[in-house]
């Protein structure tokens, strides 16, 4: 495996363990330096061995990636991970694709019906309850970016955006991938962060903003023109889907008395007391 000296003799072992018997319900040995790829992989196999349709899977910050808990989430498995950048809760855009949910789609584990359900903005009832929440956003609230005499960019939720890129002429590129991360309302329609681009005297760029917000946002000044392609935006209906995650404390306790428990008795079995 390769390690910061180099390739060694040496493996990353993944180990998924059942929280009832506390035995290893599934594992798996691989050279793989980090652990980030194998939440959704691996939650998967434990469920299949322990042969229930749905699962809760804890795991600690190293695994925190948001492909991979989307995964888990649109599998019927709930991810409770330690949260690496994000503060109280973890948010994940989905687009929004309208259907016909019944009460038989809420109630199936099937992970299509469950993709349907999400996708939807309906929250299917094995997530209720849980540390899952939804919600539709609607692009309906017009706002901006302001360039402040500093040269950093202040957003329509009150965040500082600063320079990134300088183009020729004069134009400059503004980001905040952290803010962007945890903001709970999207003012763009790309799954990725803001970039927000100025031009040599530009103050402000109009944007329209998804969701309701409990902060006051910045007001357009009324003496601004939008540009033609900012108004073809204002016709059109746009929708997307937020999940939030909520961070669980006590189920990152339990964890820990989970995964390593096995290990202890494996070395006590062995001999090895001195390295428990």
């Amino acid at each position: 495996m390769r390690t910061k000296d180099g390739f060694a003799c040496c493996y990353n072992v993944q180990t998924a363990v059942d929280r009832t018997s506390h035995l290893i319900a599934e594992y798996e040995v691989t050279n793989n330096c980090t652990d980030p790829n194998s939440l959704a992989r691996m939650a998967k196999k434990a469920k299949e061995t322990l042969g229930t349709e749905t699962i809760h899977v804890g795991a600690d910050k190293g695994y925190d990636d948001q492909d991979e808990i989307k995964k888990c989430i649109l599998g019927g498995i709930i991810p409770h991970v330690g949260f690496k950048t994000d503060k109280t809760e973890r948010l994940l855009l989905m687009a929004y694709e309208e259907a016909t949910i019944t009460e038989e789609d809420r109630a199936s584990t099937n992970p299509e019906d469950i993709q349907r359900c999400l996708k939807a903005g309906i929250l299917p009832k094995f997530y209720e309850h849980t540390i899952l929440d939804i919600e539709v956003q609607e692009q309906d609230q017009i706002s901006c970016f302001t360039r402040n005499k500093d040269d950093t960019v202040t957003c329509p939720m009150g965040y500082i955006f600063t320079r990134v890129r300088t183009h020729k002429g004069g134009s400059a590129c503004y980001q905040n991938r952290l803010a962007c991360r945890q903001c709970p309302n999207r003012c763009t329609s790309g799954k990725n962060y803001k970039v927000v681009k100025f031009g040599p005297n530009t103050r402000y760029v109009p944007v329209l903003m998804y969701g309701k917000t409990l902060n006051e946002l910045q007001e357009y000044p009324s003496s601004e023109t939008p540009y033609n392609a900012f108004k073809l935006l204002e016709r059109q209906t746009k929708k997307k889907v937020i999940l939030h995650i909520r961070d669980d404390i006590p189920t990152q306790k339990l964890r820990l008395c989970l995964s390593e428990h096995p290990f202890g008795t494996v070395k006590w079995y062995h001999g090895a007391h001195y390295r428990l």
